[in-house]
């Protein structure tokens, strides 16, 4: 198995990823595969994504609103639904002149900014005593580098969450992407990816999560199209011991492919201590 990255050019200025499968570990008879994968090859429009009928521009308007004042936000999604996009949509609404911090695995999020502090995820050097520098290694990097924004590419492990979830409830601003398909799934799965890592029980990690996110984004796909699915606050204080979600935004299932609709059902909270 080999993992490699294309290099930016001229004519692919966004570079992009290789994963290629030898024919050792192909089953017999079946194809070797090579999966080119090439990044945007430009900074993400915000208004790409609201003329493809992802969101509506006032949904646009209160991510805008939630970047501008440093909101902790967490965008989730299935396989492909578009989280990176998302994400780096919301990168221009960044103030000017903020210190972002952008740690990934591999490098996918293109933001214009002379303020841009990038950081990479390796493995482990083949054949030598090099370790791996991992996304958790990034984030703790990246506290001593004073961000006024944090990025992390998508968390997929627990100590990426851990590390994560500790800036964030240290006053650092920022956001991730994370592998999930709705809220209450978002919570199971940093519970088992947090629980393995650390052995820390569900309660204690729901409590960090509370404390850690403000702004939880859920994308899926509807009639072949990525959309956003629900936009909502994070509650403070457990309820009944669990994640609280205060929708703000959710997607009208019954509206049609070529005209989603989207009920605006709460408020965006404007401070970290803001409760309904």
């Amino acid at each position: 198995m080999v993992y490699a990255k294309l290099p930016a050019t001229e004519h692919n200025p966004g570079g992009g990823r290789i994963t290629a499968l030898h024919p050792a570990v192909a089953p017999p008879g079946k194809n070797p595969a090579v999966n080119i994968r090439l990044f945007e090859q430009k900074p993400v429009l915000p208004e790409w994504l609201t003329e493809r009928g992802a969101l509506s521009p006032e949904m646009m308007d209160d991510l805008r609103q939630a970047m501008q004042i440093g909101k902790r936000i967490l965008v989730c999604g299935g396989t492909r639904t578009g989280k990176t996009t998302i994400l780096s949509a919301m990168c221009n609404f960044l103030p000017e002149g903020w210190r972002i911090v952008k740690i990934e695995d591999p490098e996918e999020i293109w933001i214009n900014r002379e303020t841009v502090q990038s950081f990479e995820a390796r493995p482990k050097a083949i054949g030598t005593e090099v370790a791996a520098v991992t996304l958790a290694d990034g984030v703790k990097v990246a506290m001593r580098l004073s961000p006024d924004f944090l990025i992390v590419g998508e968390a997929r492990s627990g100590d990426a969450l851990e590390a994560l979830f500790s800036a964030m409830t240290t006053g650092h601003s920022g956001a991730s992407t994370f592998h999930a398909e709705s809220p209450r799934d978002t919570v199971e799965r940093v519970i088992t990816e947090m629980g393995m890592h650390s052995q820390a029980r569900p309660v204690e990690i729901q409590r960090t999560f509370a404390s850690a996110i403000d702004l939880h984004i859920q994308i899926g796909i509807r009639h072949d199209t990525r959309r956003v699915i629900s936009i909502s606050n994070v509650a403070k204080d457990l309820k009944d011991g669990r994640v609280f979600f205060e929708p703000v935004w959710r997607y009208d299932e019954g509206s049609p492919a070529n005209a989603p609709r989207w009920n605006k059902v709460g408020a965006l909270k404007t401070t970290y201590t803001e409760e309904a």
